[in-house]
């Protein structure tokens, strides 16, 4: 993990706060999908559960 779990749980609260506002923004349906998806990819990756173009690689290497 990128940090400690107190700070952890506050970015989690902040996180759901965020989708919140994000899904009676108004915005457009996709545009909401990808400000969820990427915000919520932010928080694994602080969480070492996500690695940008982790897919990508292993793709590239079969």
């Amino acid at each position: 993990m990128k940090t400690d779990s107190k700070t952890l749980a506050e970015i989690l609260k902040l996180h759901a706060q965020y989708v919140k506002e994000v899904e009676f923004s108004g915005i457009k349906p996709l545009s909401m999908e990808i400000y969820k998806t990427n915000s919520h990819n932010f928080v694994r990756w602080i969480q070492d559960e996500f690695h940008p173009g982790k897919k990508l690689r292993k793709a590239a290497l079969s």
